[in-house]
């Protein structure tokens, strides 16, 4: 390029760039504003009303909850009538399997969300599911709940569910399944029934120098006190997959089991809605069950298959799994009251459980066991919170907190089983309002047949 063409070039820039100088700022793009006014907040944390509230959301995140009155809403927000009716965060389901095939995964993911449940714990399921969904969901093509995942299962050399499973028999399987996990993406670690007693110690102590936490069943060559104390964060199911687990509540050996996992910091994720399910799978309720007809046909098959082949069980079997059930609303209550940290999970995609609804009937069964309305609400919203370490953005309706919030039209603090009665659902500051939630609960659906108002088991329904 000549002299006089860089010359003419320069001048060119120069000009333009005082034109830019000149040019007035262009302010950013205003971040969307929804408003819920004259609402009354749910404080999980000390679990009393908070009336007369107006909460500003701006973007993602609860800008300010302040009084009604002095509280005035910005200009040009979407405004939510909040009047008569009670504000939670949104709901955590801590024990579901909802990434073990893609059509599960379509169907169930927004149903949570339709449900008011904005987060979930996978417990197991394909690793392909769950990157495919991570991406559809980054990508804006899914509705769903947030997501921490195990990714698949560490069972034993021959797993119960090889399909969702990696099969460790020694050390080095171990160690290569974790590695797996890890390019995965895997949240955590789930341990399963017949992992053998030595993988699953290396499995605590290598996942541990990988960061990775480690939950699920205690293997059955493993004491609870050995899980416990070497570091296992969660049991799930009480003694459905644990049978060191107290035999009876009233045991004095129970006490001190419940306040070794006080002390260690172990929660408990009781899922007794599954357990339930497993008590009663001869009784027709469970068949006529509405919600059994909207799922895809693979995950009905599967259940009916299982139930059908329980049928052949004796007689005697069910009254006894009936009473193991009431012990397990005993032995959640005492551990409660001993101050075993508790989550809600149902087990969601096994035997019966339906994504987003069941955990509005953990919440009943939590209650049930002895637990407070705000007790069982908190189980399904602080706790998952604390539980992750997520106390700063999860968990509770205050400023700076992601949006996750589930408007409802009754108080759940009197009654747990308002948490059902939803008006309206906040996404991370999206708004979902009732036609938008009755879309996402009717992905997949197909034609229903009425429910039965009680079991002849003698077992509250399930709705």
């Amino acid at each position: 390029m000549s002299r006089a063409a860089r010359a003419s070039l320069l001048a060119i820039c120069l000009a333009a760039c005082a034109d830019d100088a000149r040019r007035p700022e262009t302010p950013p793009p205003q971040e969307p504003t929804l408003v819920i006014t004259n609402v009354t907040v749910v404080d999980v944390d000390s679990g009393r009303l908070v009336p007369d509230r107006t909460v500003i959301v701006r973007g993602t995140r609860v800008a300010a909850v302040g009084a009604a009155s002095l509280t005035p809403p910005p200009a040009n927000a979407v405004m939510v009538d909040g009047s008569g009716r009670f504000l939670i965060p949104g709901l955590w389901d801590f024990h579901v399997h909802a990434l073990f095939d893609p059509e599960a995964a379509r169907t169930f993911l927004p149903r949570f969300v339709a449900a008011g449940v904005t987060g979930v714990r996978d417990m197991g399921g394909s690793l392909g599911v769950l990157r495919a969904v991570r991406w559809a969901m980054l990508a804006g093509t899914m509705v769903g709940p947030r997501l921490v995942a195990a990714g698949a299962v560490l069972d034993g050399p021959e797993p119960v569910d090889p399909s969702v499973s990696f099969a460790v028999g020694d050390s080095a399987d171990a160690s290569a399944a974790l590695d797996s996990l890890v390019r995965a993406g895997a949240d955590f670690v789930k341990v399963y029934t017949l992992l053998p007693r030595e993988a699953y110690f290396v499995v605590l102590r290598e996942a541990h120098r990988r960061g990775l936490q480690v939950v699920g069943h205690v293997p059955i060559g493993v004491s609870v006190r050995e899980a416990v104390d070497s570091g296992q964060r969660t049991i799930e199911h009480l003694r459905d997959e644990v049978g060191q687990l107290c035999m009876s509540a009233a045991d004095q050996s129970c006490s001190s089991l419940l306040d070794t996992l006080r002390a260690r910091g172990t929660w408990l994720v009781p899922t007794l809605v599954v357990l339930r399910v497993k008590a009663i799978l001869d009784d027709t309720s469970l068949v006529l069950d509405p919600r059994l007809q909207t799922m895809p046909d693979l995950v009905r098959s599967g259940w009916d298959g299982v139930r059908e082949r329980a049928r052949e069980r004796p007689a005697g079997y069910w009254p006894e799994r009936r009473a193991r059930f009431f012990g397990d609303l005993e032995l959640t209550g005492a551990a409660c009251r001993a101050g075993v940290p508790l989550l809600a999970g149902t087990d969601a995609g096994a035997l019966y459980t339906y994504p987003g609804s069941s955990l509005h009937d953990e919440l009943v069964q939590l209650v049930r066991a002895g637990l407070t309305p705000a007790a069982a609400l908190r189980a399904a919203t602080l706790g998952p919170a604390e539980f992750l370490g997520a106390t700063d953005s999860l968990g509770t309706v205050a400023a700076g907190k992601v949006a996750d919030l589930v408007l409802l039209d009754a108080d759940p603090l009197a009654d747990i089983r308002n948490t059902g009665r939803i008006a309206a659902v906040v996404l991370n500051g999206r708004l979902l309002a009732r036609p938008a939630l009755d879309s996402l609960a009717a992905s997949g659906a197909s034609a229903a047949r009425p429910t039965p108002r009680r079991d002849s088991a003698g077992l509250e329904g399930v709705r």
